[in-house]
């Protein structure tokens, strides 16, 4: 988080499991985990579109390149749906805790493997009205240019590796 001191949910969706997180004043003060991750996008992928294990990363890689609007969400509600009824859960516990009351969550940021699953962030915006989007673990760390690219696409799933980096821990 930084340097930032806003209210933020953090949504880590990994493959099994998904944490949600709220950090207020760079500290995180609630955590709440549900047992569904991406590995159920690949379950969908692998009902609708009849493939192969060998096929799904290939699959997930090229949904996750298009824009949300080519991808039908409600395709994707039974992983969706979870994760939306989970972040206004968490939110309600944390501004219904004494000294929270007026409190305004200011942002969402998404990381894990299947955040960059396009549907699963417009149907966030459109269910909450802030900020939300991928958070970027290379923010703080130099790199050369070139690297870019490769680099925003393994991010979401460098996310707490590059985080216990940065603060020096094995």
């Amino acid at each position: 988080m930084g340097v930032d001191h806003a209210t933020v949910m953090v949504v880590d969706i990994g493959a099994e499991r998904t944490n949600f997180f709220i950090i207020d004043q760079g500290l995180p003060v609630t955590h709440r985990s549900v047992q569904m991750g991406g590995d159920v996008l690949g379950v969908i992928l692998q009902e609708k579109l009849g493939l192969g294990d060998d096929e799904l990363l290939a699959a997930k890689q090229d949904l996750s390149r298009l824009p949300a609007a080519a991808i039908p969400a409600d395709a994707f509600m039974r992983l969706i749906d979870p994760i939306i009824k989970e972040i206004q859960y968490s939110f309600d516990l944390f501004l219904h805790q004494t000294g929270n009351e007026n409190k305004r969550p200011e942002k969402i940021i998404l990381t894990g493997g299947a955040s960059s699953f396009p549907p699963i962030a417009e149907q966030i915006r459109q269910a909450f009205s802030m900020k939300v989007f991928i958070g970027d673990p290379w923010a703080r760390v130099v790199y050369q240019q070139g690297l870019k690219g490769m680099l925003d696409k393994i991010g979401p799933r460098m996310a707490g590796a590059i985080g216990l980096a940065l603060r020096g821990m094995v």
